[in-house]
């Protein structure tokens, strides 16, 4: 097996960037979801309810991002915000602290047609997760629930020819892809070895509607989310690819070995 591609979504719920290494970190990969987008009170938003963020990309330039959309100008972010105000956050059972950054709010009440508010979350405001999985001191950024999310390109592979439909993996947003795996075998990983750096795999991922949202157009549509259900259904939930959590800090690189641990 080897790791076959790299995303990161600086800011939940927007369009991704595929990279060719990336450090890997406690809370997962740097720059992976520490802006997010929240409601007036904090709540967060995402392309669930609000497909168009599909529409929102980012970029890794120098010292920050540069966030596009065709209806506005440019904003520029730093990789962090510290200076800002502290709001009160929500992540599903998640209430924490975020740090607002005022411009950002502004460019995304604009692009989004609704009041929002762009947050942060600075190095030195650490969320837990909150799993039964989780071990002590394991935390995430502003990801549904897990740093990592893997998918299997076989399996991908697999779906694709139930439903005659090519999904792109972006619509699953995972972190890492990892190629030469029979399909569904991530199942019953538990530890993997990804370069030298050890992952620990935890629960499957329970799938929203966002799969069915086309990356480059934010058009819904029933596939894959149609097929999945035939066949990846249970405890009322369709499931595709795996959460995770990183035991070691390091750089990953597209084309790293992966070795089963576990």
């Amino acid at each position: 097996m080897k790791l076959a591609a790299i995303f990161i979504h600086p800011i939940k719920s927007c369009a991704g960037i595929a990279l060719p290494r990336a450090q890997l970190q406690r809370r997962g990969l740097e720059h992976d979801r520490r802006w997010m987008v929240v409601d007036e009170n904090g709540r967060f938003l995402t392309q669930r309810t609000l497909p168009q963020m599909a529409l929102v990309r980012t970029l890794l330039e120098g010292r920050g991002l540069r966030v596009e959309h065709d209806a506005q100008a440019p904003l520029e972010l730093p990789f962090s915000h510290a200076d800002g105000a502290r709001i009160e956050i929500e992540v599903w059972s998640h209430h924490g602290p975020a740090v607002r950054h005022d411009e950002g709010s502004a460019w995304f009440t604009r692009v989004l047609g609704r009041p929002a508010q762009l947050v942060c979350m600075p190095d030195e405001i650490v969320r837990p997760v909150l799993s039964e999985t989780a071990l002590p001191g394991d935390q995430v950024s502003f990801a549904d629930g897990f740093p990592l999310l893997i998918a299997s390109s076989s399996s991908l592979a697999d779906l694709n020819q139930r439903s005659n439909f090519r999904s792109d993996v972006r619509r699953f947003r995972p972190n890492l892809v990892i190629d030469g795996a029979l399909p569904w075998a991530e199942d019953g990983w538990r530890r993997l070895r990804v370069g030298d750096l050890v992952i620990r795999v935890t629960t499957p991922c329970a799938r929203c509607s966002v799969p069915g949202l086309d990356p480059d157009s934010a058009a819904a549509t029933p596939e894959p989310l149609r097929t999945l259900a035939r066949f990846r259904r249970r405890d009322h939930q369709v499931y595709f690819g795996m959460n995770a959590v990183p035991d070691d800090a390091g750089v990953l690189a597209v084309g790293d070995s992966v070795e089963l641990l576990e």
